[in-house]
């Protein structure tokens, strides 16, 4: 049990959720064991135990469904921040950045006598938009990027659900720092800012450790990679996709998904069309830029500590050339789904042959089995079984 009284220090790291969430999240939980030699605690028990301390905290179900299993995770976990007894303890989920005043207030006094800081990691607003549009068809939506950009563009937090109070309730690092403030002074809030998507992922994790006192060689991060932008092509086949699949999918569509087309059968598919990156609909191109800059000059006011520069928020470019899914030629998609069922009948092939070498080894095993029975008998005084014996197995004999 820690007896330092307030000298502990609890890091929250609570979004945005497409600002590198989930590469952070990997990182913390590969190196659990090498940070915890150097006294930083990341208080998991298990790989999916953050996901589910945030959805008691929020009391939120997913997908419908809400397990059993998650109620009390929230303390779980706090409780094993508090008896840590290290100095520093590091916890993250994007989906805290949507905590309501009374939730942020529960999260921080379980934590109490810790001194709690929160971090919030942000990118350009146009960014937001194009990944967490991806994010959603991800997970079964089939919403048309062009209209999800136009109901949160002149609708705000009243666009449809599940999109309007997600998005900027997530993504308005605003929004999201000024309901964290309500329990904790700014000065203990936290802002990294990232470049655009494509590049290395050492640049968050570095400003994170900075942040937070992780030492620079304490977490090996290679081959832990950020998720990578989806192309206009894959995003807009995957949307397609997910008017058909996702009904019959149903619980397993996520897993489904991860294991088989994003960064698999999608990939195969660029080999036939290319991968155009995508880019926002030319009419909010300046208000997603203005947006932006109003963003940035709000965080610059604020007080909170900025790692980076916000100067990279309303810098960002995207690239010159861009595609939106909607306009996407039928040709292309047809190309692609045609990578998509080569990569998934490939998949299902190896499968068979997987199936059939465990069936054959399954009989084989039948046979020796039945083969050393009848040895055992044979091993009995009585001329019938010897005989028989003899002939299962080939010899001669009178």
């Amino acid at each position: 049990m820690d007896t330092r009284g307030t000298t502990k220090t609890v890091f929250l790291h609570v979004g945005a959720p497409t600002a590198g969430a989930a590469f952070l999240q990997r990182v913390l939980w590969d190196n659990r064991r090498r940070l915890g030699d150097t006294g930083v605690c990341y208080p998991l028990a298990g790989p999916q135990e953050h996901f589910a301390a945030v959805m008691d905290l929020r009391e939120m179900s997913w997908g419908g469904h809400r397990d059993p299993a998650w109620d009390g995770a929230w303390d779980r976990v706090a409780r094993r921040a508090r008896e840590w007894d290290g100095d520093t303890v590091v916890f993250s989920h994007g989906l805290l950045g949507g905590a309501t005043e009374r939730q942020v207030e529960r999260a921080v006094a379980a934590l109490e006598p810790a001194e709690v800081h929160v971090v919030l990691a942000t990118r350009d607003l146009g960014w937001q938009l194009i990944l967490d549009w991806q994010e959603q068809i991800r997970h079964a939506h089939a919403i048309t990027f062009e209209r999800f950009v136009d109901d949160l563009v002149t609708l705000g937090p009243g666009a449809p659900e599940p999109y309007g109070e997600m998005f900027w309730g997530l993504h308005d690092p605003v929004r999201v720092l000024r309901t964290w403030e309500s329990a904790v002074p700014k000065e203990r809030v936290h802002v990294l800012t990232l470049p655009p998507p494509g590049g290395s992922p050492a640049t968050l994790w570095e400003r994170f450790r900075a942040v937070t006192g992780i030492g620079a060689g304490t977490c090996d991060i290679g081959g832990i990679e950020d998720e990578e932008p989806l192309s206009a092509i894959e995003a807009e086949l995957l949307r397609r996709l997910n008017v058909k699949i996702a009904p019959v999918l149903g619980g397993d569509y996520e897993r489904m998904v991860r294991d088989h087309l994003v960064g698999h059968g999608l990939a195969e598919a660029a080999d036939e069309t290319g991968r155009p990156p995508m880019g926002l609909p030319a009419r909010h191109v300046e208000w997603a830029a203005e947006r932006t800059r109003e963003i940035a000059a709000s965080l610059r006011a604020s007080g909170y500590r900025v790692s980076g520069d916000l100067g990279e928020l309303t810098t960002s470019r995207h690239p010159a050339e861009t595609m939106l899914p909607g306009d996407v030629p039928d040709e292309l998609v047809a190309a692609a789904s045609v990578g998509v069922a080569a990569h998934l009948l490939k998949g299902l092939t190896r499968a068979n042959e997987r199936i059939g070498l465990a069936h054959l080894h399954g009989e084989m095993a039948e046979v020796r089995q039945n083969l050393e029975k009848l040895l055992e008998a044979a091993a009995a005084p009585a001329p019938a079984l010897q005989r028989a014996a003899r002939r299962a197995t080939g010899r001669r004999g009178p």
